[in-house]
């Protein structure tokens, strides 16, 4: 006859069983979490050559929104149409609101055709107020032997004038560009070539509209 253990001491092993398997799992998610991931960033569209002429004009550019899917600092990818995942080597160096934020900033100052661009609330009082809604900003399988994946870049762009509230001009920019491989540093390099068509589109766009003038 086997032995066998007494009846008290049974739920006493099996909650120690329990106990020792939640420490585990807690254990690997905080080696998870403490894992340094590769940090990236979208660059802004440089100053041209011969920069426009300066103007007295003052752009607040305001926080853009975003789905909860894609506005934290995490990059992301849907291996299907209802799936999000996320790529598990790298993330983004700020929210993606606000890092795509102060890239458009930074795009539009580097202009030459602005008195003043600003992403704070504290300041001058702005002529214009920029918005943003990103639509999309995620990387995509792709079904077939081509490219494992493309990525897509989409927001629409909203002007308002400050003095009166109203509205200027919108438009929508849709950029997408496909990735050779799946990992951090090709998704994020073909997210900066569509980032930075989409602002050789949106910043000419916006600022002809601001300024009356076309062109950088």
């Amino acid at each position: 006859m086997s032995p066998t253990l007494p009846r008290r001491i049974v739920p006493l092993v099996l909650c120690a069983a329990l106990l020792l398997l939640s420490a585990c799992a807690a254990a690997s998610t905080l080696r998870s979490a403490s894992t340094p991931l590769d940090t990236y960033v979208l660059n802004p569209l440089p100053a041209p050559a011969a920069p426009g002429r300066s103007g007295s004009r003052i752009v607040f550019v305001a926080d853009p929104t975003a789905p909860a899917a894609i506005a934290g600092d995490r990059i992301v990818i849907k291996p299907e149409a209802i799936r999000v995942a996320l790529i598990g080597d790298g993330r983004w160096v700020e929210a993606l609101p606000v890092h795509v934020r102060n890239v458009l900033a930074r795009s539009l100052a580097n202009t030459g055709r602005f008195a003043f661009v600003t992403t704070s609330t504290v300041g001058p009082l702005p002529d214009y107020t920029l918005l943003t809604d990103i639509d999309a900003f995620q990387a995509e399988s792709l079904p077939g032997d081509g490219a494992p994946a493309r990525v897509v870049v989409s927001m629409t762009l909203t002007l308002l004038r400050d003095l009166d509230g109203r509205l200027v001009a919108s438009h929508r920019f849709t950029k997408t560009a496909e990735t050779p491989a799946t990992d951090a540093r090709s998704i994020v390099l073909a997210f900066d070539a569509a980032n930075a068509a989409l602002l050789r589109e949106a910043i000419p766009w916006a600022s002809a509209t601001m300024t009356g003038r076309a062109g950088m």
